[in-house]
């Protein structure tokens, strides 16, 4: 598989799930584990687009390991592939020079080394890992309870963003540079109302003074495009966290989703673009807590 085809792989993957109404944020491990996907080896979590693609791997199997390895790194371990097991495809930012050994996860900043470019690997799901050692417990939901204020503060202090409660709406002001939301007591429950947050904090880590994205004016495609960097914010700082984002979550975005079909579909390379500034965005409110 070429980077091409792998673009068209995990695009349409996502094309299916917003045109059959399906909430692809919702995390493969609600029904019991946590986390994000993992190097059975190296134990270094996947980033970026490869967070989705792997998550989306455990979902269709149901499963809530979520580790994986390479057939190299398998062999290496001597654990065995099961018979008829396919790799899922995941992408990696390698050095041109095919000499140089080291390679950086999708996302990673370069560090002054010589251009990377982004190459197809296979890995296989725990699943299909014959003596692999099993996941050792899984541990289950956070419990966040009490704790929003905690992290609205937090948040709010590390990146200068002021959050103002009332209302019937939540959004995130470019102009000024501050968050409104509803009291959160109008929210099904601390974690929807967590999830919005996040969402909205997504969107401040792309102000000109943090990561300098492009916002649009509503019902441009950048607008919607930055809507999906910032609900993909919100997702991958739900996975690390632990605070699953609900149906309704997803929902109160579901005006975007006929704009995001139209970006997708119009540009394969798009849903990568907004994987990497979601993982950027993740880093920074993550660095924050």
């Amino acid at each position: 598989m070429n980077t091409a085809d792998f673009y068209s792989n995990v695009t349409e993957k996502m094309l299916l799930a917003l045109k059959s109404g399906t909430a692809p944020w919702v995390r493969p491990w609600s029904h019991g584990g946590e986390g994000v996907p993992v190097n059975a080896v190296t134990g270094k979590p996947y980033r970026g687009i490869n967070v989705l693609n792997l998550s989306w791997q455990a979902l269709s199997v149901g499963t809530v390991d979520m580790r994986f390895a390479t057939f190299k790194q398998a062999m290496e371990k001597g654990w065995k592939i099961r018979s008829g097991a396919r790799g899922i495809p995941v992408l990696k930012l390698v050095p041109i020079r095919k000499q140089k050994k080291e390679e950086q996860e999708e996302g990673t900043p370069e560090q002054g080394r010589e251009p990377l470019i982004p190459k197809v690997y296979f890995v296989f799901g725990a699943e299909n890992l014959e003596g692999m050692p099993p996941l050792d417990g899984c541990p289950g939901p956070v419990d966040w309870s009490g704790q929003a204020e905690f992290l609205r503060k937090k948040l709010s202090g590390s990146l200068g963003v002021p959050v103002s409660h009332g209302g019937g709406r939540a959004f995130y002001s470019h102009l000024e540079d501050r968050i409104q939301l509803p009291v959160e007591g109008c929210f099904l429950d601390e974690a929807a109302y967590l999830g919005t947050l996040f969402h909205e904090f997504g969107h401040a880590t792309g102000h000109e003074k943090r990561l300098h994205r492009v916002f649009g004016l509503k019902g441009d495609p950048a607008y919607a495009f930055e809507e999906l960097v910032a609900e993909m914010t919100s997702l991958f700082v739900s996975m690390v966290s632990g605070i699953a984002p609900d149906e309704n979550h997803f929902d109160n975005h579901a005006a975007y989703v006929d704009s995001w079909i139209q970006i997708l579909d119009q540009d394969h390379k798009a849903l990568v673009r907004a994987s990497r500034m979601a993982q950027e965005a993740c880093d920074l409110l993550m660095g924050c807590l």
